[in-house]
């Protein structure tokens, strides 16, 4: 491999996942862990204080940039107050970068944000939140803009939409802060209108506040690049241009919902939780003097939980035999609000319902119709409806149960949730089509059209046409199986020429590229060869690509997933559980990066 000698090889890593957990500076995912029940942080492994030897050894390996994130948690504890200790912190980490010779690339979220901000201010939702956030960078680029090169305002920006939106294969939020129980998919898609908006908004804000600092320094962004074949992403980015695609991504949803007792519930169970993708379907648990009902539906009907529940309590009354919906995690929205013990929301008259009472009634399967089954379906079918003869019995042997629920209509439902919500909201590159003027300006205010100094982008992972059938591969990276993540080099190179096409006159940047120590069948070494090639093709055929970061440096926590193999990207692997030294130990790519940016820039290296 070739590449000219100033091309910039790096590392990276990010506050959360390499910082310890300090109870005094929570931010929105260390709630996030604990109210979702998923993997804490705890220690990572104590970059805030091993941070020169961790420089270093990136230093080491010849590269000529470090990427790390600052704790906006950390340095800012309200509107008015800032942590100066925190400030001076992420300088002296700046200045150590310098020392050895290394440029300094700061993101300035990484997923996160101070719990205040969500809690007291409406989070990134909040028409003040551009405002908010171009305080935070103008103060960061006070503090440490002197040392620091480059910036990136938000990771991967497309990703943060899984916070207000559960695509068709999802039973919860992937990410803070989760939309309150009960949104339907109305009030998503009026959540992910906002968000976008004030993304684009915050960080043009944040790019005048650094530059007024700093003329010379670069500020862009990194979204998450899926990798498809040419055809199949043109047809993803010209989903954007509709924006009343995001509504009616779900107005498909042709299945009725079916209410199902207790028998052969461990059956029903193994069904939705094995084969989510084919089922399309919620369940929720009720207790009821003692039986145990579900209620089974399609996603999207979150407005007939409510329905539901409201029955229910009407016919009990005050007996203490109702428990309700089974336990489910609790969105940041549901968390705080039951801090502040406001009362549960009434029923949505929404989108959901009105397409139930639009397309017919409300079937009921039961193996038995016992008299308190048949009182709620009763109940929930007048509530809905204003008629219970609307409502359906039938009888539901074992293999039957989920045929009740299948219409001529579900392959449509599929296919129009796969070019819909992946499309659109996984998938589409509606930054970069924003930052073009390519977007209304509803979703992206004109001071963020052209408001970025390189185009940056992440790549992992990518299907080709004659794999499109393995889409559920894609689905185990966004849940953290790495393993069986689907690795397709050739994505990056499709990606890099795309975006040289829509922005010729600026640098391109690999912010992200990496795996673990085995994915979809290739070793991490190969990995790394065959993706470097892909960025060599692009410089020789004139594409100004000027950096490639390796993700990581070391172990780290990845967004509350276990410690393993299937989720360790770090070239240094740290036994985040196992090793209370949390000593790093070199795995075999560490001497082939090495040996890779020596010979890419003809760097005579003895090994």
């Amino acid at each position: 491999m070739s590449f000219s000698k100033d091309f910039l090889f790096g590392l990276a890593n990010a506050d959360h996942q390499v910082e310890s957990y300090d109870p005094r500076y929570p931010d929105v995912w260390d709630l996030w862990e604990e109210t979702q029940g998923k993997t804490p942080r705890k220690e990572a492994c104590k970059f805030q204080e091993r941070y020169p030897e961790d420089i270093k050894l990136a230093a080491d390996l010849g590269t000529k940039v470090f990427r790390f994130s600052v704790s906006w948690a950390k340095v800012q504890q309200s509107d008015h107050e800032w942590n100066r200790e925190a400030l001076a912190h992420y300088r002296a980490v700046a200045q150590c970068i310098k020392d050895h010779g290394m440029k300094v690339m700061v993101t300035l979220v990484h997923f996160t944000w101070p719990v205040w901000v969500e809690r007291d201010h409406g989070g990134l939702l909040a028409p003040s939140f551009p405002m908010r956030f171009a305080q935070y960078a103008t103060t960061l680029a006070e503090e440490i803009g002197d040392l620091v090169d480059y910036w990136i305002s938000f990771n991967e920006p497309t990703q943060l939409v899984h916070g207000y939106i559960k695509t068709w294969w999802q039973e919860f939020y992937y990410m803070p802060p989760g939309m309150p129980e009960g949104t339907d998919a109305c009030g998503e898609a009026e959540a992910v209108g906002k968000l976008i908006y004030n993304l684009f908004s915050a960080h043009a804000k944040a790019r005048v506040a650094i530059k007024e600092h700093k003329p010379e320094a670069k500020v862009g962004v990194n979204p998450l690049v899926t990798g498809f074949a040419p055809w199949l992403q043109f047809l993803m980015d010209h989903q954007v241009h509709s924006t009343w695609l995001l509504k009616a991504m779900y107005r498909f949803s042709y299945s009725r919902p079916l209410l199902v007792e207790k028998t052969a519930v461990d059956l029903l169970i193994c069904r939705v939780e094995s084969t989510k993708q084919d089922t399309l379907l919620y369940s929720r648990e009720y207790k009821v003097d003692g039986e145990r009902l579900w209620m089974v539906m399609p996603a999207g009907h979150h407005g007939l939980l409510e329905v539901v529940n409201l029955s229910i309590a009407q016919i009990l009354g005050e007996q203490k035999s109702y428990v309700g919906p089974s336990a489910q995690a609790l969105s940041l929205a549901d968390y705080f609000a039951s801090l502040d013990e406001r009362t549960p929301a009434t029923v949505r008259n929404g989108e959901g319902l009105k397409r139930m009472r639009r397309r017919g009634g409300i079937t009921v399967g039961s193996c038995h119709q016992s008299p308190q089954s048949h009182s709620i379906a009763k109940l929930v079918t007048e509530k809905v409806f204003g008629d219970s003869i609307k409502l359906e019995w039938i009888d539901l042997p074992e293999k039957a149960r989920f045929k009740a629920l299948s219409t001529k209509g579900s392959f449509i439902n599929k296919a129009w949730h796969f070019f819909g919500a992946a499309g659109l909201i996984a998938n589409a590159n509606w930054w970069y089509l924003g930052s073009r003027g390519k977007l209304p300006e509803e979703l992206c205010p004109a001071e963020a059209i052209g408001a970025h100094d390189f185009v940056g982008l992440d790549y992992y992972w990518g299907l080709p046409t004659s794999r499109l059938h393995q889409f559920g591969r894609l689905l185990d990276a966004a849940e953290g199986r790495f393993l069986n993540a689907p690795v397709w080099p050739e994505g990056l190179g499709h990606a890099l020429r795309r975006f040289h096409k829509w922005f010729p006159d600026q640098e391109l940047m690999i912010i992200e590229n990496g795996s673990v120590p085995l994915a979809d069948g290739y070793r991490r070494q190969d990995y790394l060869t065959l993706h470097l090639r892909e960025v060599e093709k692009a410089c020789e055929q004139g594409i100004p690509v000027t950096g490639y970061l390796l993700w990581s440096l070391t172990s780290n926590r990845e967004w509350g997933h276990a410690f393993d193999h299937n989720t360790d990207f770090g070239l240094y692997r740290v036994d985040l559980d196992g090793d209370p030294e949390l000593k790093r130990i070199a795995s075999p790519e560490v001497q082939y990066y090495k040996q890779a940016i020596a010979q890419a820039l003809g760097i005579n290296e003895e090994s």
